[in-house]
């Protein structure tokens, strides 16, 4: 008997690795603003929350520098960024057990719609998921917020359902809307960030993932 009747899923560093797309997007971006970034540590710290956020909060940048450098941002990826994306080894399968047993699937991302349905599609994960909810290019919202709206659009409990992925920012979005989270530790946050921000379940691999979802240990 599974336990969770919908799996909503996070894109980077859950379902796909964007390989260096964010990061040299971000660098670029970056590099048009006057700032040189060539630590890769920093660069990744772009993986996860709105684009808006990180140059806001990590670079200092007021209203119009963060415009400016998400335009600069958007540009270079769209360019070549999406066509990085890989699914992580395993998803395929994972996918197609969670649908198997019946789980409805789908995607929570601070991406912009336009990118997120990108990604999905080069990967050839998009007919997994019913639904996929990201942002519209200019509505700054965090996760908690994309993933409230998404919860609006089905029919369900929030113990029927389980939000999937690797930042602190999915833990949070998660717990601020009354619904269990897995933390995944293939992506690009730790064990101890995911801990930190409250996940009480951690998966080392996708299959550990149907495995939590379809009934594993939940205590």
């Amino acid at each position: 008997m599974r336990h969770y009747d919908i799996a909503l899923f996070d894109i980077d560093g859950t379902l796909c690795d964007p390989g260096s797309g964010i990061t040299e997007a971000a660098a670029h971006a970056l590099a048009r603003m006057g700032v040189v970034e060539a630590d890769p540590a920093a660069l990744r710290r772009f993986v996860g929350p709105p684009l808006e956020h990180s140059f806001r909060d990590l670079y200092g940048f007021d209203a119009a520098a963060v415009t400016e450098a998400v335009g600069h941002y958007r540009d270079h990826y769209a360019d070549g960024g999406i066509a990085q994306y890989r699914p992580y080894p395993g998803i395929g399968e994972l996918l197609e057990r969670l649908l198997a047993a019946g789980v409805q699937l789908g995607v929570v991302t601070a991406k912009i719609q336009e990118f997120a349905e990108g990604a999905l599609q080069t990967t050839g994960l998009r007919s997994s998921f019913t639904t996929v909810h990201g942002r519209a290019p200019d509505d700054v919202v965090g996760k908690a917020v994309t993933l409230r709206r998404a919860l609006q659009t089905r029919s369900a409990s929030p113990g029927q359902v389980v939000m999937i992925g690797d930042r602190e920012h999915d833990v949070e979005a998660a717990l601020e809307n009354g619904v269990d989270v897995i933390g995944v530790l293939y992506g690009f946050g730790t064990a101890e960030e995911l801990r930190r921000a409250g996940a009480r379940l951690t998966a080392a691999a996708p299959r550990d993932v149907g495995d939590l979802v379809l009934g594993g240990p939940i205590a």
